[in-house]
């Protein structure tokens, strides 16, 4: 394996963990501190959007348009984010098997992201102000099975011209 391929190799599985642990940080917090961040988040996306149109996003309309936020950007694009790196660097440390032996990293790594999503919520049950969410569960674990293919398809992608390659030569 070259230099270049273990420094990036090291980089994603650092990543995964920086994300994960982030995920499970979040979990722990209360549901003040929660809230603030997620509306400091869309406060800013609204100033974006009021600025190419302005009174988009309206007090009115601002709780619809944090929710929203929150579920797309704090679950599901952040699952999306875990789900990438984490099937990357499972794949890694599992070795690079043939195609075949990537179904068991594919399930192995959907298998991980439902465990941390059924973690993130059952953390909420211990703080003020949250509370447990089969539907955050859903959107999480949907978000990292999109990472996780996305990852899985790569993967079969570059196997298969690797194949080709070598059947040409």
């Amino acid at each position: 394996m070259s230099k270049k391929r273990t420094i990036i190799k090291w980089i994603i599985f650092g990543l995964a963990i920086a994300i994960n642990v982030f995920i499970l940080v979040n979990g722990f917090l209360n549901g003040e501190a929660s809230t603030k961040e997620s509306d400091g988040f869309s406060k800013a996306a609204a100033d974006v959007i009021n600025s190419v149109s302005e009174n988009t996003i309206t007090k009115e309309n601002f709780p619809a348009f944090a929710g929203f936020n929150r579920k797309l950007f704090g679950h599901f694009l952040l699952f999306v984010c875990s789900g990438l790196a984490s099937t990357f660097a499972i794949h890694d440390l599992i070795g690079h098997p043939k195609f075949g032996k990537s179904y068991f990293i594919l399930i192995f790594s959907v298998g991980f992201g439902v465990v941390m999503a059924v973690a993130s919520e059952l953390a909420q049950l211990t703080t003020d102000g949250r509370a447990f969410s089969g539907i955050d569960i859903l959107i999480d674990s949907g978000g990292y099975l999109l990472g996780s293919l996305v990852i899985f398809l790569f993967l079969f992608v570059k196997e298969r011209k690797s194949k080709n390659t070598q059947e040409l030569q």
